[in-house]
């Protein structure tokens, strides 16, 4: 999907990994990925930024509205620099009061502190040692 990759780690973790700007097409399809993977009326994402990333006003619109009808979204990030941060939580805190949507966000310099958290919030496949760290190599 454009220069994003989307994973499944079954029963409940959505893996997105996140290059470069984000466009309409692309948040709609995250959205579309978080409805699918939610279980029990929460989505679990582990979200691996790799470098600067960008979302237009119009791809934020785009994400929120994709986000309706999801109860409550738990997202770990990784690899975020302060301008992504920044942006995740603007996104974060218009889903909150726009879509409704329950929004948990927090941000770890690595996978394995992002996971711990995640399976803390009741992610069943963050619990799963075999899950591959993806933490090397970014920014």
């Amino acid at each position: 999907m454009g220069g994003h990759d989307i994973d499944v780690e079954t029963p409940d973790l959505l893996i997105l990994r996140i290059r470069r700007e984000i466009f309409p097409a692309d948040a709609e399809a995250f959205g579309a990925a978080m409805k699918a993977q939610t279980r029990g009326g929460t989505a679990f994402i582990l979200s691996l930024i790799e470098g600067e990333i960008a979302m237009s006003a119009t791809s934020r619109k785009a994400f929120i509205e994709a986000m309706r009808g999801i109860p409550r979204l738990v997202n770990a990030v990784v690899g975020a620099s302060f301008g992504s941060r920044v942006l995740a939580q603007l996104v974060a805190t218009a889903a909150r009061v726009l879509a409704r949507t329950g929004f948990d966000l927090a941000f770890f310099d690595d996978e394995p502190s992002a996971r711990a958290w995640l399976r803390a919030q009741g992610c069943v496949a963050c619990g799963a040692p075999s899950g591959p760290d993806r933490s090397s190599g970014l920014s």
